[in-house]
């Protein structure tokens, strides 16, 4: 293994350890049926003691809040080199505004037993986030190198510290500059905005709901039964911006960062460097209402240009019931793309990013990708982009479930089949039927993608309304022993550790050449996504081997075997080249002067 430095003043070094050897399996637990469709995922969840059911808090009043949460976040709170999960949890409703509702779980992941499986416990990590909870976000927000959280409520949102000892110290909500009445967070994403080191949040708000809005919906006349109210109804609430003063001491900035008309009912949100200048842009999923872009014109001030870049709505010129969102580069040219989860009917979204230089320019292609007609009849909330069969291509994830007990349309229902992607290099997809996607559907929420098992492929963790979370081990590609069948080296994986206080190196962009699929594959490490929910921090990508035939015919393809090279352009924009990283493990690469 060598390490070129990169070009510029004021290089950087890079550290390398090896994190995470391949997991040798004893074997495959539980039902992973449907190889036949290329995918093949074991739950894991009650195996694995991940023990947890979500309670919405119902009881008579058909209350919107009821219906829409909750998330989850793949966290190492512990720092050993296993992920672990933070699970909100909701009910009762309403709230008591005394912050003694349902208090939030979290499972420790012990790692590999004698057995070679993965489990989990319970964390006994302090005074976790009670109240009624809707989404989450992990990262470290302090700069000590503790991974935090963020928690979002039907309330105040809350910051946990993690004190580096394995515990949390008690929430402390964010101010606000000017308060609602019934605060109602959603997704949250963080990001160094105004480049000074340090990581500041975004906070998507959904509606101005007052439990007592007496209101009596019915569907079909006076005598018909009662139900949840549309969220037509009811106006959106502004969504929060909050600049990190340093040490995590957020302070709510968003009318000086131009984001005060942001009040479109939002329900995701990503931060993502859009237009490749070196500043992340913001994107908000909103439900009813135009989804919103805002360019970064630097120093954390940003511009509304969200009809100019033809992202605020569909191809049709309508805005849609936006959930969840995602952002990768799905078509292997080197940007970004949007990824928008919406209401039955409307389908879900795929804005290829159509930019040039400094352009700012996205074309809706879901019915010429294939990317949305298999969504028509289902209502998508969390979504999430990963090379799952490690062909090279990104595929996608969608969790599905109405917000209605009793859809208004015909082949619609209340708990739903969840929907998978397969996804080629030239950014189209296929939807793929499996038997574990179709068996015993949920009223699905939260998406969240992470290799739990440190065995190279992306896991997902998948929470229902209502219902219990679900942990889908990946193991497509395991012979019937459970090892992988290319023996651990056809994969690269990366986690990067940034400088303080952005240890993460949120922002960082990493670019692999000599894996699988046409182009080099581009990652970018984001913190928040999907739906309420946040992935794991780590990337990874397919290797090709000598002698692999390029997966689709292309001779560039082939030519780049026995050429690998790791790109990294840290966050402040210094880059580093790290030639022949070594395969099946995890690399670490830490930032230096």
């Amino acid at each position: 293994m060598s390490l070129r430095r990169g070009a510029g003043a004021g290089c950087f070094a890079a550290l390398f350890t090896l994190l995470g050897q391949v997991a040798v399996w004893s074997g495959i637990a539980g039902a992973a049926a449907g190889e036949e469709c290329g995918f093949v995922f074991t739950e894991m969840a009650a195996r694995s003691g991940v023990d947890f059911v979500h309670a919405s808090g119902a009881a008579g009043g058909l209350h919107l809040p009821e219906t829409m949460g909750a998330g989850v976040a793949w966290i190492d709170y512990d720092g050993d080199g296993w992920l672990d999960l933070y699970l909100v949890q909701s009910g009762p409703f309403p709230p008591d505004g005394a912050g003694d509702g349902a208090a939030d779980r979290l499972f420790r992941n012990l790692g590999l037993n004698a057995a070679g499986e993965v489990r989990f416990v319970p964390a006994d990590a302090g005074g976790l986030a009670s109240g009624y909870g809707q989404g989450v976000v992990a990262a470290d927000v302090d700069g000590d190198r503790d991974v935090d959280l963020l928690v979002s409520h039907y309330g105040p949102t809350v910051l946990l510290r993690n004190d580096g000892a394995g515990r949390f110290a008690p929430a402390e909500p964010l101010r606000e500059r000017e308060s609602e009445e019934f605060p109602w967070g959603s997704s949250m994403a963080l990001a160094d905005a105004d480049r000074d080191g340090d990581l500041d949040l975004y906070v998507s708000r959904y509606l101005d709901y007052d439990p007592a809005h007496g209101l009596d919906c019915r569907r079909d006349g006076p005598g018909s039964p009662p139900e949840v109210c549309d969220p037509s109804l009811f106006l959106g609430q502004h969504d929060r911006y909050y600049v990190n003063r340093g040490g995590g001491a957020f302070e709510d900035a968003t009318a000086g960062a131009g984001l005060d008309g942001a009040d479109g009912k939002g329900l995701g949100v990503v931060f993502a460097d859009l237009d490749a200048d070196g500043w992340p842009d913001l994107y908000v999923a909103n439900d009813l209402t135009l989804n919103l872009l805002f360019r970064n014109r630097g120093a954390g001030a940003f511009e509304d240009q969200s009809l100019l870049s033809g992202t605020a709505v569909n191809r049709n010129g309508r805005p849609e019931a936006g959930m969840g969102l995602a952002a990768a580069d799905l078509d292997s040219d080197g940007d970004v793309d949007l990824i928008v989860t919406n209401f039955d009917v409307e389908t879900n979204t795929l804005y290829r990013n159509a930019g040039a230089g400094a352009d700012l320019l996205f074309e809706d292609v879901s019915a010429a990708t294939g990317f949305g007609q298999p969504s028509f009849n289902l209502l998508g909330f969390g979504i999430v982009a990963e090379d799952f069969d490690r062909d090279g291509a990104l595929d996608v994830y969608v969790a599905n479930g109405h917000i209605f007990a009793a859809p208004r349309r015909d082949n619609t229902d209340h708990r739903q089949r969840d929907l998978l992607l397969r996804g080629a290099a030239a950014g189209s997809f296929a939807e793929v039927r499996c038997d574990w996607t179709d068996r015993d559907p949920l009223v699905s929420r939260g998406a969240a993608v992470a290799d739990y098992d440190n065995d190279g492929d992306g896991d997902l963790l998948v929470t229902a309304n209502n219902g219990p979370a679900r942990l889908w081990r990946n193991d497509t590609g395991r012979d019937d022993t459970g090892r992988n069948d290319a023996a651990g080296a056809d994969w690269l994986g990366v986690e990067l550790r940034g400088r303080s206080p952005n240890t993460q190196a949120v922002g960082a962009v990493l670019t692999f050449s000599g894996g699988l699929g046409r182009q080099p594959g581009r990652r970018w490490v984001l913190r928040g996504d999907s739906y309420q929910s946040s992935s794991g921090h780590r990337q990874r990508w397919a290797v090709a081997s000598p002698g692999d035939e390029a997966p689709l015919g292309e001779v560039e393809a082939a030519r780049t075997v026995g050429a690998r090279r790791l790109d990294v352009r840290w966050p402040n924009g210094h880059r580093i080249r790290i030639v022949d990283p070594p395969v099946g493990v995890y690399l670490v690469v830490e930032e230096r002067r």
